[in-house]
């Protein structure tokens, strides 16, 4: 489905998730296949229901005994074609999986990391080596990341969650508990939407990303797992990265994480020590 759907906005080039069909994407959520689109870097969000289909290149994945690289961005035959001819002719391989909720990942291998780049340069392509790496360590931190500051909201309010750490999962909370917290995160719909705000005292909080706000509140939790001889990181899905930091860790594999319905985590592969280290740096998050 997400195949079609990726060679359809290849050609549109941009427009909005209203466009998609339910007859292109055979009934499935169209915002959902967007978004996954988004993170393993085919496109890109713009405003709250665009998107715009994003340059192709081909981006390394971790080193190996193969050199190898996906590609992202745009994808048409004839682009496709270009890449078949080139890696044919540097002698490279193109390897072609497919992943259930995404479109196919079409990886090339080479045997060294110099004929990879020549593989690039034949198909006019760009190398990003250590695509995933990279996207990670230019990632700003939790601590770090845009906030607004925001006067708590006072009157009648639909709906106050609060984000508890120690449950990883929203709970029912009010509007006094908010004002009056010291620290947290708090989800208030009002009449016309929902804010997300981390409180930084009792007299002051801040606009948040909601993502973000989930692993603000999380910080120096113990909710990482990580497991070396697979290269694989798990943890809980309320701890979902924000979208540049989820794509960082895609794409050290370029597949798009597993979800345990069973656990309610969600795990990534192709995790090396190095982007554990900047992950765990990024967040604040702790190893169990």
């Amino acid at each position: 489905m997400t195949d079609l759907v990726l060679e359809w906005m290849s050609f549109r080039r941009s427009g909005k998730i209203a466009d998609l069909s339910a007859v292109l994407t055979a009934g499935a959520n169209s915002r959902r296949a967007v978004d996954d689109l988004v993170t393993l870097g085919h496109a890109e969000r713009i405003g709250t229901d665009g998107w715009r289909v994003a340059p192709p290149v081909l981006a390394g994945l971790p080193g190996g005994a193969v050199a190898s690289a996906v590609l992202c961005g745009t994808r048409t035959p004839a682009l496709l074609q270009s890449l078949d001819t080139a890696s044919a002719a540097e002698g490279a391989e193109i390897e072609l999986v497919r992943q259930g909720a995404g479109p196919s990942i079409i990886a090339v291998k080479a045997s060294s990391a110099d004929l990879l780049a020549q593989v690039a340069l034949a198909a006019g392509l760009p190398l990003q080596r250590e695509a995933g790496l990279h996207m990670l360590a230019c990632t700003p931190s939790v601590s770090q990341w845009p906030r607004t500051p925001f006067p708590m909201v006072e009157g009648k309010v639909d709906s106050v969650r609060r984000f508890s750490r120690s449950r990883m999962q929203w709970v029912p909370s009010t509007l006094p508990e908010a004002a009056a917290a010291a620290s947290g995160l708090f989800r208030i719909k009002r009449d016309w939407d929902w804010i997300s705000l981390l409180k930084n005292g009792p007299a002051a909080a801040s606009l948040i990303d909601d993502r973000v706000g989930r692993l603000a509140s999380s910080a120096k939790c113990k909710a990482v797992q990580w497991m070396p001889e697979s290269s694989v990181l798990s943890l809980p899905v309320q701890l979902y990265p924000p979208t540049i930091m989820a794509r960082g860790l895609v794409l050290c594999s370029g597949r798009l994480p597993d979800f345990d319905r069973d656990t309610m985590r969600i795990s990534f592969a192709g995790i090396r020590p190095g982007h554990l280290k900047l992950f765990l740096a990024l967040t604040g998050l702790r190893l169990q």
